[in-house]
């Protein structure tokens, strides 16, 4: 594996082992994208609140809420990547974990912002042409 920089939506460099193989997931909308752009046993951790798959939400390691998440259950997991959101999760908390942890956050206000959060997570979990919005646009 090796390393590649990534840059999220607050505009933040992420530096990332790619393709990440243990990803944790801070946000409920983002977790279903992960299992829909075909990821599985990389999505390791997930909140309370990520109830859809219903298998993950049986099988996966909950980490706590969105807002307050358990930071001892994330150290345990040792993740590559933390996918978060600037409106859902805790900032003292995200700068804690990216204080240790890759951790790539969206922020999204604009339908436009969504696609781009779409793609851009495809490529960072080297998912990217499942996540492709218009596959058959040019770009």
């Amino acid at each position: 594996m090796m390393k590649i920089e990534f840059t999220d939506q607050m505009l933040r460099k992420v530096l990332v082992e790619f393709p990440p193989r243990r990803i944790v997931s801070l946000v409920p909308s983002q977790t279903e994208l992960l299992y829909d752009i075909g990821l599985n046993a990389e999505v390791i951790g997930i909140t309370k609140f990520c109830v859809h798959p219903n298998e993950w939400f049986r099988r996966k390691t909950r980490i706590g809420g969105t807002k307050q998440v358990k930071l001892d259950i994330i150290e345990q997991l040792q993740p590559d990547l933390i996918i978060g959101n600037k409106e859902e999760n805790e900032r003292s908390q995200i700068e804690a974990l990216a204080t240790k942890y890759p951790v790539w956050m969206s922020d999204v206000y604009t339908l436009n912002d969504a696609v781009n959060m779409i793609e851009a997570i495809g490529e960072l979990v080297d998912k990217a042409e499942n996540a492709k919005i218009y596959p058959n646009a040019s770009t």
